[in-house]
């Protein structure tokens, strides 16, 4: 009995392990990507006074590339948080994660068809189906999914993460980063239905500027002692 009890407690120990550096990992990934996500909007905003400008097709394509890595990158995050959140917060956690995958399954799907069949549809000179599937236009189909996936998937995913993650200070900086950036996202979502752009602005201010600090964050707290510990 106690040999098999000591190889649970080692099998669960590399478990945890395992999480934390994947954790690790996934947080620092994201925030280079969310830092990149940033640069691109103040780019926009310097070179063209508006985040909401269009981009050369050159660089669409490599923030289309960015989008698609940072939406695997958060799943994997929230799936590695998921496993250092204590029993008592497990529920939000799986809520949490649950929102974060369906984000990653509608954004990447996005993003994928801006690389794969965009460019080529460009050649073919079919604006109407161009107006359909270019994220860039505020009245095609994929706008309207990645601001879906963007507003309301990632602010319920963050806010109910948030609500599970508990312990120490660094622990409640995160857990209200969490929150926030969720309420704000899920404001954006409001912006978008009723034209509000104070409101659309919001969700920039939350993927671009709290998403990064609480990523890096988790990378600090996790390469000290964890998250939740």
């Amino acid at each position: 009995m106690n040999r098999k009890t000591n190889t649970a407690q080692l099998e669960n120990g590399g478990a945890s392990n395992a999480a934390r550096q994947t954790l690790y990992l996934a947080a620092a990934i994201s925030t280079v990507f969310g830092v990149l996500y940033l640069l691109g909007l103040a780019g926009k905003f310097i070179v063209d006074g508006s985040i909401h400008s269009v981009s050369a097709p050159a660089v669409q394509m490599v923030s289309a590339a960015i989008g698609l890595l940072w939406d695997i990158t958060l799943v994997i995050l929230f799936a590695a948080l998921r496993r250092q959140v204590p029993e008592k917060g497990s529920f939000f956690a799986e809520l949490g994660l649950i929102f974060m995958v369906l984000l990653g399954a509608a954004s990447s799907i996005n993003w994928y068809v801006q690389l794969a069949l965009v460019p080529r549809i460009a050649q073919t000179d079919n604006q109407a189906l161009l107006a359909l599937v270019d994220i860039h236009g505020d009245s095609s189909i994929m706008y309207a999914i990645e601001h879906l996936a963007w507003g309301l998937f990632y602010g319920l995913a963050t806010i109910f993460m948030g609500l599970a993650i508990d312990g120490g200070k660094l622990g409640t900086w995160i857990r209200w980063l969490l929150v926030v950036g969720g309420v704000l996202s899920i404001l954006h979502v409001f912006g978008i239905i009723f034209n509000i752009h104070l409101l659309l602005d919001l969700g920039y201010l939350a993927a671009g500027v709290l998403l990064p600090i609480t990523t890096l964050l988790m990378a600090i707290g996790n390469r000290k002692s964890g998250i939740g510990n």
